[in-house]
C-alpha cells in the first residue's frame, strides 16, 4: 500500500464522498477536490505530492483534460499516475495510467488503485 495520499478529483458530490470513504476504508490517506482549480490549490497547499490522482474527465471550473494539462507543466506532479474516471471515451486520447468507464466497478478501480500507487 502507498504511503503517499491519493488524489480524488470529482464533481459529483456523492461519488466523491463515496471513493474517499471506500479508499479510506481500504487504508489509503486520501485527499479531494471538486474540480481541476481546486485540486491545483490543494496541490499547492501540500508539502507532499499525492501517489495517484483519480480524476474525473468533464467537470466544471476546470475540466480533467485542463487539469492534465497543468500538472505535467509541473516537474513535481508531472510522474504522477492519473486514473481517469469517465462517463464518456472522448478522454481516450489522453495520456493517462489508465481509464475506468462510469458507473464504476468498484473491484476493478480498487485493483487499479493498488497497482498503480505502487508503482
Amino acid at each position: 500500500m502507498s504511503a503517499k495520499p491519493l488524489l480524488i478529483v470529482e464533481d459529483d458530490h456523492d461519488i466523491r464522498e463515496m471513493l474517499h470513504s471506500l479508499l479510506q476504508d481500504e487504508g489509503y490517506t486520501v485527499w479531494s477536490a471538486a474540480n481541476g482549480r481546486a485540486a491545483l490549490e490543494l496541490l499547492d497547499s501540500k508539502d507532499q505530492a499525492p501517489g495517484l490522482i483519480l480524476l474525473d474527465l468533464m467537470m466544471p471550473v476546470m475540466d480533467g483534460e485542463t487539469f492534465l494539462g497543468e500538472i505535467t507543466k509541473d516537474p513535481r506532479l508531472a510522474p504522477i499516475p492519473v486514473l481517469m474516471l469517465t462517463a464518456s471515451h472522448s478522454g481516450a486520447s489522453l495520456k493517462v495510467a489508465g481509464y475506468l468507464k462510469k458507473p464504476l466497478d468498484l473491484d476493478e478501480l480498487l485493483e487499479f488503485v493498488a497497482r498503480l500507487s505502487r508503482a
